[in-house]
């Protein structure tokens, strides 16, 4: 499912986001949509009135979690972007075997420790993250980018 740039989901609440949110986009995609995936979040960021830095803070965390899922969680994914009062949302999930434990992005991997440090990196840029696990694999990521650091 995709939407046009600013265009309000009628489903927003059956989708499991707020009532009150903006779904920018949702789109699947594998290896071969990671570099398509900058321009159309700078896109949808940028309509939603996203300030410039933002914007770049965003396009940096979603292509850093889509090629997580690339690398790590089967290959494939889903990206969804929704619109709150004073933030943008990025939720990126997949059907891999989910995240190890004792990998969250809350401690700096050592310098030279070839993975980790994606997490890492999102959880630093970004205002918020979560992460979700389902009882039988797939990953859920959230990042909040909010309209001021």
């Amino acid at each position: 499912m995709t939407t046009e740039p600013g265009s309000r989901s009628a489903q927003a609440p059956a989708d499991g986001l707020p009532a009150d949110a903006v779904l920018l986009v949702e789109l699947p995609f594998a290896e071969a949509e990671l570099a398509s995936l900058r321009p159309a979040v700078a896109a949808h960021a940028d309509a939603a009135g996203l300030p410039a830095d933002r914007v770049d803070a965003l396009v940096f965390v979603a292509y850093e979690l889509a090629t997580n899922v690339v690398r790590h969680g089967g290959g494939e994914g889903r990206i969804r972007l929704w619109a709150g009062t004073d933030a943008v949302y990025c939720s990126v999930s997949d059907s891999g075997p989910g995240i190890p434990a004792g990998i969250d992005g809350q401690v700096r991997p050592e310098p030279g420790t070839p993975d980790s440090r994606g997490l890492w990196l999102v959880r630093t840029l970004a205002d918020g993250m979560e992460i979700g696990t389902g009882d039988g694999g797939g990953t859920t990521v959230t990042a909040t980018i909010t309209h001021r650091r």
